[in-house]
Parts: C-alpha cells; sequence; structure tokens
C-alpha cells in the first residue's frame, strides 16, 4: 500500500482550482456522522481501518446500504481521513463496488491512484461520503471529498441509474460548496482561486439524468475600484464550446 503522504502534495494546489469537479470550512457545528465501526483488529501502522455506513433510498423508496472502506491517520495532533471503496449492498446481496481511485485518476494524473488501496485524504470525518439528490429524481446519489486544499475541495459523485439499478460515475466538482437547488433543478459549485477571485459553476441533468455543466460565473476584483468592486463574466455552454455571453 502507498503511503498516504504520496497524496498530500497536490492538496496545495486545490486552493486554486476553479470548476469543474462542500465546503471545507463550515461555520455550523459539524452534525453528527452517519454509523461506523472499528475493529481493534483493523490498526496498522500506518492508519486505522473503519466502516463508515450509510442508508441511500433510491427509485421507488427501495433503500440499499452503503459501506463505505475508510482510513483514519493521526498525523501530528490531527487526524486525516480517507475512502477507499464503496460497496452498495442490497440486503446481504453485494451490487457493485464504487473504487475513488478510479475516480481521482479522471480529476488527475495520479499514479497512486491506481492501487485499489489508494484512501485519497480529507481532514475531518463529516467529509467521509454523503448523499444528495444532485439530479432531482428523487433517489439519492453519493458525494465523495477526495481530496481538499486551503479552501476548495473535490468531490466525486455517483448518481443512481434506476435503468442499470447501480450508480454510474458523474462529473468531478471543485469548490468549497455543492448545492443542489430543487426549485432551480441546477446544482452550484462555488469556488475561489487567488485573491479577489471566484467561480460559482452550474450543473444541470439532461433528459438521462446525467449533469452537465452549463454555466460559469467568474468574478474577480476590479483594479479600479468602481461598481460593486468586481468585474463578472458569464459563460454558457452552447454547441460544444464555451461563450461568454455577459
Amino acid at each position: 500500500m502507498r503511503s498516504i503522504l504520496a497524496l498530500l502534495l497536490p492538496l496545495a494546489l486545490l486552493a486554486g482550482c476553479a470548476a469543474p469537479s462542500s465546503s471545507p470550512v463550515p461555520e455550523d457545528p459539524a452534525p453528527e456522522s452517519p454509523s461506523s465501526s472499528v475493529s481493534p483488529d483493523d490498526d496498522a501502522p500506518d492508519g486505522t481501518f473503519f466502516d463508515h455506513e450509510l442508508s441511500v433510498t433510491v427509485d421507488g423508496g427501495r433503500t440499499l446500504t452503503l459501506v463505505a472502506h475508510c482510513k483514519e491517520t493521526v498525523m501530528e495532533g490531527f487526524s486525516a481521513y480517507g475512502t477507499g471503496t464503496i460497496d452498495v449492498l442490497d440486503g446481504e446481496e453485494l451490487l457493485q463496488t464504487l473504487h475513488v481511485g478510479e475516480g481521482v485518476l479522471t480529476l488527475e494524473e495520479n499514479p497512486a491512484a491506481f492501487s485499489e488501496e489508494v484512501y485519497p485524504t480529507v481532514f475531518e470525518s463529516f467529509y467521509l461520503p454523503t448523499l444528495e439528490d444532485l439530479n432531482f429524481d428523487g433517489a439519492q446519489d453519493v458525494l465523495c471529498m477526495c481530496d481538499m486544499g486551503t479552501v476548495n475541495g473535490s468531490y466525486l459523485c455517483w448518481l443512481w441509474d434506476p435503468a442499470q439499478g447501480r450508480f454510474t460515475a458523474g462529473p468531478g466538482l471543485c469548490g468549497y460548496a455543492v448545492e443542489p437547488d430543487p426549485d432551480a433543478r441546477q446544482v452550484s459549485v462555488s469556488s475561489r482561486g487567488g485573491w479577489g477571485t471566484y467561480d460559482t459553476d452550474i450543473y444541470v441533468p439532461d433528459e438521462h439524468g446525467a449533469l452537465v455543466h452549463v454555466k460559469n460565473i467568474h468574478q474577480e476584483a476590479d483594479p479600479t475600484g468602481s461598481g460593486d468592486g468586481f468585474l463578472t463574466t458569464v459563460s454558457q455552454w452552447q454547441d460544444g464550446q464555451w461563450v461568454i455571453v455577459s
């Protein structure tokens, strides 16, 4: 197994990631995490392995169980957490396994991610996998932070496909907040780059339920200090290319 330190170097780069790929520093106290189990026999020199269990509601009110196989590593006064794989169970039957390392490869060329035992690092346990209806079809989807920078985090998502009866990989999301809006039927991903630079990326589901990146709102500090202090550029995805519309 490769050391978790192999994944720490890219973390500093994420502070400047703009769009594609929720908040690394939430102001509110973290909610109680879903049930997890730790076995004393799982202690290892490079971390403690544990399972993070979630109940997910998919089409027709059907309930499945997700078991995320995670690792906690103590690092000079704080703990780092990572998720390696997520088993999807229907009762006792294993439907599929979601591999975080494979997802990381879709975001960046990371040799360590070729290992099935990679545990990408986040620094709070409440950034372990969570559930959101990202495409507004009534079924819960899986959102998993796989990297964390000073401000932004990188997320993998898997969307429930009722036709296939399984989760399929969605787009990588990068930002400090991932916010589904059921009324507008869109997901907003907010990120911050350098000083005074902000992006909001908008994703909407297509006719098949896949999330599509359709709009970017870019703001940067106005050097003249006029107006509200920001220059705003809005781009939309049209006919296979980005077009500035305002």
